[in-house]
């Protein structure tokens, strides 16, 4: 299995003086993604979870409804893993692509950044925002990779209970859809759960939420407008800047009490 962080000599400068250190940092990782024997992506990652990831990834791309698409899914080497599907996905090269606005610079289809192809997610939650505060104090304190390279990204998805299903990697969206990756091949309902995330919520993260249904997202960071109005589309709610006793709620309130 391979290393989330490694580690590497660095110079350290404090008030003016210089010292050779160790320095903890996090692994990146190119990750193939076969489908039917055939490349269909390559992602930069944090190598953990890599098959959780590609079920997530290959979900949020459309290419799989959910695991009854997937006669098997295996990490073949570190860098690859395959998939065989029951059918042959689309070409994705004949879709509209817009670049996200992620370091990696991934993409997403341009019919759901226009307000096609999105469906309402359907629920009856709510969650009190004392309960939401207090998870996330918890989920920010989660990430030990986080604490020893300040290099990762992090997702969770939480119930009434607490947090159930936790990611990290250096890429926000690699994060996301590590957890929602887990929720497919574990077939948990993800219409009462909720969303948290360490990282900006832009566009192409509210669309995730939105293909798997989640009703609230929840950041310690800020929205943007566009993530916000595909979520009002969506039935999602969004809020930010959730941080001690406080957070802004972008859209569908209803969903946080006091």
């Amino acid at each position: 299995m391979a290393n989330s962080k490694t580690a590497v000599e660095a110079v350290k400068v404090n008030n003016g003086v210089k010292q050779f250190e160790s320095d903890e940092i996090a692994v990146e990782q190119v990750l193939n993604i076969y489908i039917n024997k055939e490349l269909y992506a390559s992602l930069m990652c944090t190598p953990v979870e890599k098959v959780e990831l590609a079920i997530g990834f290959l979900f949020a791309e459309g290419v799989i409804a959910s695991m009854d698409d997937v006669l098997s899914i295996v990490e073949l080497h570190e860098s690859i893993v395959c998939a065989a599907l029951n059918y042959e996905p689309e070409d994705s090269s004949r879709k509209r692509k817009a670049l996200t606005s992620g370091c990696a610079k991934g993409n997403v289809d341009l019919d759901i950044l226009e307000g096609q192809g999105i469906s309402p997610v359907k629920d009856s939650c709510d969650y009190q925002a004392g309960f939401i505060l207090n998870m996330m104090r918890e989920f920010n304190h989660k990430s030990e990779l986080f604490k020893e390279t300040g290099g990762v990204h992090s997702c969770a998805i939480c119930n009434s209970g607490g947090i159930v299903l936790f990611s990290e990697d250096i890429g926000r969206h690699n994060a996301l859809d590590k957890v929602i990756g887990k929720a497919l091949r574990n077939n948990m309902e993800l219409k009462d759960k909720l969303l948290m995330t360490t990282g900006r919520i832009s566009s192409d993260i509210a669309v995730k939420a939105a293909r798997a249904g989640i009703p609230i997202i929840v950041s310690h960071s800020a929205p943007t407008d566009m993530a916000i109005e595909i979520a009002k589309r969506a039935n999602i709610t969004i809020a930010g800047f959730a941080r001690g006793s406080r957070m802004n709620i972008y859209c569908g309130s209803h969903r946080i009490k006091l």
